[in-house]
């Protein structure tokens, strides 16, 4: 037989087939960490691409070399045009065709906020809103989420030019708002800013006992994070309980109070509107935003009383949908405008 004949497909084609051998590792290693039991219960809907991956590994190196520790600001990067689309195992776990999987677009300012935030050069008031995944709106058009209506809104009552900034980022709690106030709200110079958390707290005090938990992507004070160790929430033994839980959310809020009025800003806070049913601590933190609020004088807007527990309002426990979204941005207009009215 022919020597020829006998001609692998690697002596025929070398290069293609080094590069179909590389690209069947690069998948295998993609789906070796995208693999669910890696992530815990908090991101097992999320998704990494390798691009994300690698990006994680080497700016971890980077930072090893270079920087040390720092402070995290959890945002979106500034003047970005993103596209986000919800995966098919994430709505598995929602309301059926509630949100249309499609891809929606994140589009921020020169701060970070998601837009459209600066309508105006010289606006009459700025309002920011800072929150979690439920103040970000992510699946859902741009001019549907609700910090960007209620400034459409208050202008059609007022004859005022409002610009209204989205804060919201998912997963945040109230910690990284408060880092977002202290580090580019501030310097913005706002009338008013908007704190709305609940479940994002709730989740890393329980799983981690405190607002410090130096092992995650989501930690205040960072060393280098890489595809190894991109836990979002990992769990720890800790002592604490539901009466500690509570003071600490407390505490934040106050603060967030407190650093608002040293800086003449009319803080706000608001309760989150959910579709919760057996979760008592959840229902407490409400309630202690609502007795915040009366404790310190400041305007508590009560979305967990406003917004009815339906999924056409949450497509899930506690995120809008398109409709609900329109009538939180109704209720805090309607709360803001006589407020506004009197500074004005």
């Amino acid at each position: 037989m022919d020597k020829k004949n006998k001609t692998n497909l690697f002596e025929k084609h070398p290069k293609k087939t080094t590069a179909m051998i590389f690209l069947l590792l690069l998948l295998m290693l993609y789906g070796i960490f995208s693999i669910r039991f890696i992530n815990n219960a908090y991101t097992e809907y999320e998704t990494k691409n390798i691009k994300t991956i690698l990006q994680q590994y080497y700016v971890g190196k980077i930072i090893d070399n270079n920087i040390g520790r720092f402070i995290k600001l959890r945002e979106y990067r500034p003047n970005q045009v993103k596209f986000e689309r919800p995966t098919k195992n994430y709505l598995k776990h929602i309301a059926p065709n509630s949100i249309e999987r499609k891809y929606y677009r994140i589009a921020t300012d020169s701060h970070g906020f998601i837009g459209p935030s600066e309508v105006h050069q010289t606006p009459d008031y700025k309002i920011v809103f800072l929150g979690g995944s439920t103040t970000e709106c992510l699946y859902m058009e741009e001019t549907e989420r609700f910090p960007y209506l209620v400034g459409r809104q208050l202008e059609k009552v007022l004859n005022k030019k409002i610009n209204t900034y989205n804060g919201g980022v998912s997963a945040n709690e109230s910690m990284h708002s408060l880092n977002i106030l202290l580090n580019k709200v501030l310097p913005l110079k706002p009338q008013v800013v908007v704190l709305m958390h609940n479940i994002n707290d709730l989740v890393i005090l329980r799983s981690q006992g405190s607002y410090w938990y130096p092992y995650s992507l989501k930690s205040h004070v960072q060393t280098s994070k890489n595809v190894f160790t991109r836990y979002e929430f990992p769990k720890q033994q800790h002592q604490a309980d539901d009466k500690q839980f509570e003071e600490e959310f407390r505490r934040n809020l106050v603060t967030f109070i407190a650093i608002c009025r040293i800086r003449d800003i009319r803080p706000v806070l608001m309760t989150q509107a959910n579709r919760i049913k057996n979760d008592a601590l959840y229902h407490r933190f409400n309630e202690v935003i609502r007795e915040i609020g009366a404790q310190q004088n400041v305007l508590v807007i009560d979305l967990a009383k406003s917004i009815p527990s339906k999924t056409s309002y949450l497509y899930d426990n506690y995120h809008y949908t398109a409709k609900g979204a329109a009538l939180a941005a109704l209720k805090i207009s309607q709360a803001f405008t006589p407020i506004l009215k009197e500074a004005r």
